[in-house]
């Protein structure tokens, strides 16, 4: 289940990465690793764009941002799936829910996202989901999904 992020959630998904390269794949360079949670939902304007959560049978899976970018674009940002179910297949759950999300939106027209190029299971599961790598933006694999 999708939903509406909240600030304690946040809080929550901030003890996932065990350190700051797991951190920088989930934020990028942009957000210092061991910022307070506050800082960080202020940083990645979370009460302006949409930004959720994932539920799958009550425990919280995930955590990302949707939100359009450029017109007719939804861009996807900030995802990360809890360590201690990643391998699952629930990462592929989520970012679906937030496909169908994006789609149901009538002036989507396509959804783009970047990725490290070293994070090899999310290229994967990018790819099988039909987004095409379009070329590098600020050290990261530009990945673009186009409508059907």
């Amino acid at each position: 289940m999708l939903k509406r992020a909240t600030i304690d959630e946040l809080k929550e998904a901030l003890t996932w990465p065990d350190n700051a390269a797991e951190f920088r794949l989930w934020f990028g360079e942009k957000v210092p690793y061991g910022s307070s949670a506050e800082t960080i939902w202020d940083q990645i304007k979370a009460e302006e764009r949409g930004t959720y959560t994932f539920y799958q049978d009550g425990e919280f899976i995930g955590f990302a941002q949707a939100y359009q970018k450029v017109e007719n674009g939804i861009h996807i940002a900030c995802l990360i799936v809890n360590s201690a179910v990643r391998g699952q297949g629930l990462g592929r759950k989520f970012v679906e829910a937030l496909l169908e999300n994006a789609w149901s939106q009538e002036e989507t027209q396509f959804i783009t996202l970047n990725v490290y190029p070293e994070n090899e299971p999310a290229r994967r599961l990018y790819n099988s989901l039909g987004f095409d790598e379009v070329g590098e933006n600020q050290g990261m694999v530009a990945m673009r999904l186009e409508s059907q």
